[in-house]
């Protein structure tokens, strides 16, 4: 029975060679199409993460030009700052991609930077008259320019050299995922080209096409599904930079001994936070569990509940006095900001995805092959 099976009519009128060479050609279709997938999918993330990592570098930033206004409001140079290097080391601790800070004056001189060798930062040249922040970008690094100003006007820039680490965040867990999923649906699809469909599969067209729409559909899913999971890892980094931000101004206070509470002006200074910065869903100073000043929450309440649908992260402020309720700095960023960062960022290479599934329907359609 066995040889009467093998010797079907389909097998005594189809050509081996034919036929091996429709499964290649089947399945390299589908993998070439996996892969264009991948590769439309990283250019997404490429400007979703872009966007998230010049906010978070504008925050760290601001939170070293924040520290700098007592000082500027007097009207002295801003080379005599000298609370620079405690304040740009607490930035480049907490985020590693910085590798370096400076403060140029009018002339362009560095008169501050941190590492002190000044060598990242002297590498650049001074910018050219800039009254608002800008990026730069040469090779893998790239510099960001902000003015700093006093009460007599621009006194100089700040400076932060740092580098999108793109390799290292396809290296997180929502991308490693996504891409052993992709390669194990190749892995699969191979098999099932090369070793079990049948030679009559070939020959229909509804077959391949129902088979390849399918396959990309499923790869078109996985890789949306890594896109949007480091794109809440990249809102929960960018939400943590703004809260140490804050943290950190209090955090001053804090540690020449004033207690927050006795602070004027708390509502106006996480007010200012929220307002300033677009991607921010709000902002809370909480004293313990209870809630000392808030933004942007739709229901504030005496007590703190963890609002629905929000990447957020927490930065403690911690006292001098051990019996000092301890003070927590909570930032939040909505779903949908991290979602609409990727659907505007998809709108190209989503028309490309479709493009590449139509010549790739189009291919599959001709790889049908017909009997004598």
């Amino acid at each position: 029975m066995s040889s009467d099976v093998s010797q079907g009519p389909y097998d005594s009128e189809i050509d081996d060679a034919i036929v091996g060479r429709a499964r290649l050609r089947y399945v390299g279709a589908l993998a070439v199409t996996l892969a264009a997938i991948l590769i439309l999918i990283a250019t997404i993330w490429i400007q979703v993460a872009a966007r998230f990592d010049s906010e978070r570098i504008r925050t760290d930033g601001d939170t070293i030009r924040n520290a700098m206004v007592g000082m500027l409001s007097m009207g002295l140079p801003i080379g005599d700052f000298i609370g620079f290097q405690a304040v740009s080391s607490r930035v480049l601790q907490s985020n590693p991609t910085i590798h370096a800070i400076a403060v140029r004056d009018l002339t362009g001189t560095i008169v501050l930077s941190n590492p002190p060798s000044e060598r990242e930062a002297s590498a650049w040249a001074p910018p050219i008259d800039a009254e608002s922040t800008t990026i730069e970008q040469r090779g893998t690094d790239s510099r960001m320019v902000m003015p700093v100003h006093n009460r007599f006007g621009k006194a100089g820039t700040l400076e932060l050299v740092f580098e999108r680490t793109l390799v290292h965040d396809l290296m997180r867990n929502a991308a490693l995922a996504g891409l052993a999923a992709i390669a194990l649906l190749i892995l699969g699809l191979s098999v099932y080209g090369f070793a079990i469909a049948n030679p009559e599969f070939f020959q229909s067209r509804r077959d391949m096409i129902w088979v390849y729409t399918v396959a990309s559909l499923v790869g078109l899913a996985l890789a949306a599904s890594a896109l949007l999971g480091l794109a809440a890892d990249k809102a929960r980094e960018t939400a943590g930079a703004y809260a140490q931000s804050l943290g950190a101004r209090l955090g001053e206070a804090v540690e020449l001994g004033i207690d927050p509470a006795d602070l004027g002006g708390l509502d106006e200074v996480v007010r200012e936070y929220r307002e300033s910065n677009s991607v921010i869903g709000y902002v809370a100073l909480l004293e313990g569990n209870r809630i000392a000043a808030a933004t942007g929450l739709d229901d504030v309440a005496a007590h703190w509940t963890h609002p629905a649908g929000y990447f957020d992260a927490v930065f403690e402020v911690r006292p001098r006095r051990l019996y000092t309720p301890r003070y927590r700095v909570v930032v939040g960023i909505h779903w949908r900001v991290a979602t609409g960062a990727v659907r505007d960022a998809a709108l190209l290479p989503g028309a490309l995805v479709l493009v590449v599934l139509a010549i790739g329907v189009f291919a599959v359609t001709r790889l049908r092959i017909a009997t004598t």
